[in-house]
Formats: C-alpha cells, sequence, structure tokens
C-alpha cells in the first residue's frame, strides 16, 4: 500500500510523527486507509465505530476517548485547515469582527461560516453558554509558541466543558505543521483524498523557489502597521522563515523582544531597505487606504516604486491553504518584478 505521505525530515519543538495513534486493530487500519486516501466505508468495514481513541496533544497531554471525536470546536484558522479536508466544525472562535456587522474572514480560507456557529468574536475569548449547548467532543486550542489563543479564565472554564485538544501552530515549520494538521483531519474522520491537494501545495511550493531565483535577490519586507509604528515582520513567522528557505530574499531583523516583529517609530520607517513590501491584510493592521496618507509610509521607495502587496501572517495551514497564499503571493513578486 502506498501511503499517501511521508513527513519531512524537520524537527518540531515538542512534537513527535509516532507519538499520535488510534487505540484498537480496527481504529488503527482506519486511519492507515484513511492516510492512504481509502474511503471511510472501506475502513468501517473493520469495525471501527467500536474501538477507543487515543491522542497526545502538544502539551504532551494524552487525551482518551471511548470513541473518534466528530464534532468539535475550534479557532477559526484551524477550522479553515479542517474545512479543506471535508470536516465542517461545529462552532468556531476567533477575533471575527472586521468592523460592526462584518465578518472577518482573512484567515478563515474557505469556511463557510453559514455552517458553524460563532462561539466568541473576541480575540481570546469564547461564549461559554455556546460551547456547553454544543456539546463538542473536543474543543481544538492552538498555541504560538505554548501560549493558547484562549486566555486563562476562558481556557479554564472550556476545560469544564469539554476535552480540549492543543495545536501548536508556531513552534515548527509550515511544512511539518500542515503535515501534522493532515494527520489531525484524519483521526477527526475526514475521507478525502488528499493526494491532488498534496500535488498542488508541493507545486505551489517550488513555484516561489522559482520566482524567487528570478528576482535577482530583490529584499522583500514584511510588515504591519499601527498609528505609531510600523511592524517589520522576524522569521518567528513560520511563513517567512519558509519562504526564506525556498529561497526568498526576506527582510529579517535581528532578534529582539519579539520572535515576530521589531517595531519601528515612523521616522525610522526607511530603516530596512526593502524592494517589495508585503502589508498584513488582517484588520490588527492599517491598510493601504489609511497609510496613504502617512509621508513616512509614501516616501518609501518601494511605495513610491508601486511595488507593495499583501500576505497573511496565519495562513490557512493545510495543503489548499499554503497552495492558495503561496501562488498570490508568487503572482504578486511576479507582477512586481515586471513593473
Amino acid at each position: 500500500m502506498t501511503t499517501l505521505f511521508t513527513p519531512r525530515p524537520h524537527p518540531r519543538i515538542e512534537m513527535d510523527w509516532n507519538r499520535r495513534r488510534f487505540l484498537g486493530a480496527a481504529a488503527g487500519l482506519a486511519a492507515v486507509l484513511a492516510a492512504a486516501g481509502c474511503s471511510r466505508s472501506d475502513a468501517d468495514a473493520g469495525g471501527e465505530g467500536d474501538a477507543g481513541w487515543s491522542f497526545t496533544d502538544d502539551r504532551d497531554n494524552l487525551i482518551e476517548l471511548d470513541s473518534p471525536p466528530r464534532t468539535f470546536v475550534t479557532y477559526t484558522g484551524i477550522a479553515g485547515a479542517l474545512w479543506d479536508y471535508g470536516l465542517v466544525p461545529v462552532g468556531v472562535f476567533g477575533a471575527l469582527t472586521r468592523s460592526p456587522g462584518s465578518t472577518d474572514t482573512s484567515i478563515s480560507g474557505n469556511l463557510d461560516f453559514s455552517k458553524t456557529e460563532m462561539v466568541g468574536q473576541l480575540w481570546g475569548q469564547v461564549e461559554l453558554e455556546k460551547i456547553a449547548a454544543l456539546e463538542p467532543d473536543v474543543v481544538i486550542v492552538p498555541q504560538l509558541r505554548g501560549s493558547a489563543l484562549l486566555d486563562e479564565a476562558n481556557l479554564d472554564a472550556v476545560k469544564g466543558l469539554s476535552t480540549v485538544l492543543f495545536v501548536e501552530t508556531a513552534a515548527g515549520t509550515i511544512d511539518r505543521t500542515v503535515q501534522e494538521i493532515v494527520e489531525l483531519a484524519v483521526e477527526l474522520g475526514a475521507d478525502q483524498d488528499m493526494e491532488a491537494q498534496r500535488k498542488d501545495y508541493d507545486a505551489a511550493r517550488a513555484r516561489i523557489s522559482e520566482v524567487a531565483s528570478s528576482l535577482n535577490n530583490s529584499q522583500v519586507l514584511f510588515a504591519s502597521a499601527d498609528p505609531d509604528t510600523i511592524r517589520v515582520s522576524r522569521s518567528g513567522f513560520p511563513i517567512l522563515a519558509d519562504l526564506a528557505g525556498l529561497g526568498l530574499a526576506v527582510v529579517d531583523p535581528a532578534a529582539g523582544s519579539s520572535v515576530y516583529v521589531e517595531k519601528l517609530a515612523w521616522e525610522m520607517a526607511d530603516h530596512y531597505p526593502a524592494d517589495m513590501i508585503f502589508l498584513d491584510d488582517r484588520p490588527s493592521s492599517l491598510q493601504l487606504d489609511t497609510l496613504g496618507t502617512n509621508p513616512a509610509w509614501s516616501n518609501l521607495p518601494a511605495v513610491k516604486a508601486g511595488k507593495i502587496g499583501t500576505w497573511n501572517p496565519e495562513p490557512v495551514l493545510s495543503y489548499a491553504g499554503i497552495a492558495r497564499t503561496y501562488n498570490d503571493l508568487a503572482d504578486q513578486l511576479l507582477a512586481f518584478s515586471h513593473s
């Protein structure tokens, strides 16, 4: 039998590919069949429904359930990734309000919000009554280098309502994290043949390398902005470390108090020379329509040259999500190189 994916030889902090497992021969067979692209009907022939389930999450918590979880609540970014594998969360949470009356979809990918319930729209918080009513088998909470995307009070309350499963999304490489989201999707019941998505993912990463090699070492700066500072992004963002590894000349400030950004006052906005600038498109950052009135921004060489693009520090961590993100970046880079 040909397996769907082979773990890449990238180290992942606090993770071991072999730690996760189904319990029971039938459930183990189901996981193998799913990973090989077989349908769940093939796996069900083995009697999976009677098997227990065990999973060690990214805080080394051993989670044991009587049967594999099938209903889940999670952060919108994880929901977007699992959606790409055919999984629909019963509830989602995250900073989902872009403006009064509108939902921010910058990190949710193709997730259809009409198919799920919003159980929290403020950063770090959830509506406990809604989660209690949904009775999910698990609540999947992402963490950034060990810090959960729920505040302590909300997290403790959620633990009293459901089983909590932690997923690390920032400590390892993009490639490794994507592979482990695939594994999580299989354990949650994904029954899709993922081979086509995997091929698109590999092709998009190869395309970034090809485009990068054609840019003659043009310096590419990724940033976000607020009224007082421009925040130059560091390779602490896994996507930037990956892009640099694929050959893109990413401006990467020296290590500082934050692994993610170096904050510069606007009068220092030109501290790092850049041929192209990509601006964070999430609502937490100022956007181009606002920055146009800032002379420190308008006078940057890349801005004058019209080589300003957008990027997302929180890409959807699925094969399809990374393929979309990288193809979009490649399109923008090519357009700038020809202008």
